[in-house]
């Protein structure tokens, strides 16, 4: 019994990386279940039998996508630098932590190359999944976001904040929506390590500066 339920969550996490890869690729609207059952090696009865619908497949990607987000937070990092958030070097603090850990949600070593790009597919159509991730993880992520940039400059309205945050947040966007072409332009197969570092170098240093925010000490 052990090893049949072992082998029916291989299957599901096989077909749901497969559609997570797909639809990197080509976009939901393209991908059949016939594609993903030959992609994950399994048959198309597979899917039916894990999923009910290709929908609910679709919904399970965006699910597996979400978790790690929800699992450690933007606002659970914040919380841990509540006692410097009054002042304007813990307030840098924050806008480093923020950045990094976002670079690190989307483009961590451990997590398959297809999560960030399906991320920001998504975020292009209106439909089911986009409500699905916009309820489960991009909503809660902007909201910490805001509420910081809020707390550093009071004055600002929720649609300035907004502004603040979305070109904050751009550059991570263009890194991964367009990662085939970024990486053939800078020459890797991959985003290395130092490339992530200024990356996270220039996008703090940007913010902290339109904050009116002094350099931490990793700028």
């Amino acid at each position: 019994m052990m090893a049949q339920y072992a082998t029916g969550i291989e299957t599901r996490d096989a077909l749901i990386d497969a559609a997570g890869e797909l639809a990197a690729e080509i976009g939901f609207d393209n991908v059949s279940t016939r594609a993903v059952a030959e992609r994950a090696g399994e048959n198309i009865g597979s899917i039916h039998y894990h999923f009910g619908t290709k929908e609910k497949l679709f919904e399970a990607v965006i699910a597996v996508v979400s978790r790690k987000w929800k699992q450690r937070s933007i606002a659970m990092v914040l919380k841990e630098l509540e006692g410097e958030l009054d002042r304007p070097e813990g307030q840098s603090r924050a806008i480093r932590a923020a950045v990094h850990h976002y670079l690190t949600l989307l483009f961590g070593h451990e997590r398959p190359a297809w999560h960030c790009r399906v991320t920001y597919q998504v975020m292009q159509c209106a439909g089911p999944l986009q409500d699905l991730l916009l309820k489960e993880m991009v909503r809660p992520s902007h909201k910490a976001i805001i509420d910081l940039i809020r707390r550093i400059k009071p004055e600002l309205s929720y649609r300035e904040a907004f502004v603040h945050v979305g070109v904050m947040t751009m550059p991570l966007a263009f890194h991964a929506d367009f990662m085939p072409a970024v990486l053939r332009f800078i020459g890797t197969r991959g985003y290395s390590d130092a490339y992530l570092q200024t990356l996270e170098d220039v996008i703090v240093r940007q913010t902290q500066l339109s904050l009116g925010l002094p350099p931490d000490e990793a700028s």
